[in-house]
């Protein structure tokens, strides 16, 4: 039982290193190209500003980032089982919860605007006026869910980086570190909600720099630095380990017909010679 238990570990461990490590990749890559957009509540603003973007590219980065966000969900569950396993269930039930709640609303508000932003730049040149009634409507339901989607993204990091670094299984400043920049996050959040609910404007925390160099980015660094430190771990418990033996098997003994007790070893090979 206890070898099935280390195998689900390291399995855990080294699906959470990949998941993480490329998650990260491709999300650093996405905000750094992704354009700088006017303040959320000028949509007008904002609309010229996509209408601008090719077609191709603007759907080719919101498929590089839901795919970032699918990974990083299957690296905060993964990362969850690992903590379970290791007796953290609570903060790891919190964190896998967040992670998947905010994973599948980033998918879906990404994956929505593969076919709204075509059909939105399309539909400018007609109608200026229905083209921009629209976008605002989607616009504003987008910029709320994903609100709620970075403050519970913020949770997992904050209750499983602070849950592994009290198992040890991620060195101190990396589990602090993590939490630092996601209370960073949260009161950034909060600041943009309190500022938007004064102004009746939509959210969007990450439009501006400090959003995207100071706590988004630091994140995807967050992320490449707990897979790494995964996949290295897996990798010297893969050296460490000991080559398994097989089980010497013992010899069957025959069965007396009359008495029904076991033969004699001499007897057998007596019979057996004869």
């Amino acid at each position: 039982m206890a070898d099935v238990m280390e195998e689900r570990v390291r399995s855990a461990g080294l699906t959470a290193g990949i998941a993480f490590a490329l998650a990260a990749f491709t999300l650093s890559i996405s905000l750094l190209v992704f354009p700088q957009l006017p303040p959320a509540n000028e949509t007008n603003r904002v609309l010229e500003v996509l209408v601008k973007q090719g077609d191709g590219s603007w759907m080719w980065l919101h498929v590089a980032m839901a795919a970032g966000f699918v990974l990083a969900t299957v690296g905060f569950v993964a990362f969850g089982f690992l903590l379970h396993f290791r007796g953290s269930s609570g903060p790891a039930s919190v964190g896998m919860v967040s992670a998947l709640i905010s994973g599948s609303l980033w998918v879906a508000f990404l994956s929505a605007e593969f076919f709204l932003h075509p059909f939105i730049k399309n539909l400018a040149g007609v109608d200026p006026g229905l083209a921009t009634m629209l976008f605002n409507t989607f616009w504003f339901w987008k910029m709320g869910a994903l609100w709620i989607a970075g403050l519970l993204l913020f949770a997992a990091v904050i209750a499983e980086g602070m849950a592994a670094n009290a198992r040890g299984i991620l060195p101190a400043w990396l589990g602090f570190g993590g939490a630092v920049v996601a209370t960073i996050g949260i009161i950034l959040y909060a600041f943009e909600f309190l500022n938007a609910t004064t102004i009746g404007g939509a959210v969007n925390p990450m439009r501006g720099p400090v959003g995207r160099y100071i706590v988004g980015l630091p994140l995807q660094v967050w992320m490449a630095a707990v897979g790494v430190t995964l996949l290295r771990e897996h990798r010297e418990q893969a050296n460490i380990l000991p080559r398994q033996t097989r089980t010497p098997v013992p010899k069957r003994q025959g069965i007396d017909a009359r008495t029904g007790e076991p033969l004699p070893m001499e007897r057998m090979g007596g019979s057996t010679g004869q």
